[in-house]
């Protein structure tokens, strides 16, 4: 298939299902900063799917599919980085804080009395 059809397809697609989508976002996440992200991510994945050649027969239900991942994704992040707070206090000189499981984070908390 020509890149042309595959513009076409996702250029009526997109027109299709934006406003139905955008008030999806808008009503499961409560953070309206995050829309423009959240919606920019998902017809960047659709693109990419239909580019890749997978067969969708249904594309607001795809879409929408697409949504809540990003949406779970979205909140098992804010949950994450929610419950952690960088100004604790800890014995521990250094710990490791995990915020995604395909990335690390390492932070280093030192005592100020040793490095006097």
């Amino acid at each position: 298939m020509s890149t042309q059809k595959f513009l076409k397809i996702f250029e009526q697609t997109y027109n299709d299902t934006y406003n139905y989508t955008l008030k999806y976002i808008i009503c499961k996440c409560n953070n309206l900063n995050d829309v423009d992200d959240i919606i920019q991510e998902t017809y960047l994945q659709f693109y990419k799917a239909l580019i890749n050649g997978k067969e969708i027969l249904d594309k607001q239900a795809y879409i929408i599919a697409i949504v809540n991942n990003k949406i779970k994704e979205h909140f098992k992040l804010n949950d994450k980085i929610k419950t952690i707070s960088v100004f604790q206090e800890s014995n521990d000189e250094e710990f490791k804080i995990d915020l995604d499981a395909r990335h690390r984070f390492r932070i280093r908390f030192y005592n100020k009395r040793k490095h006097r």
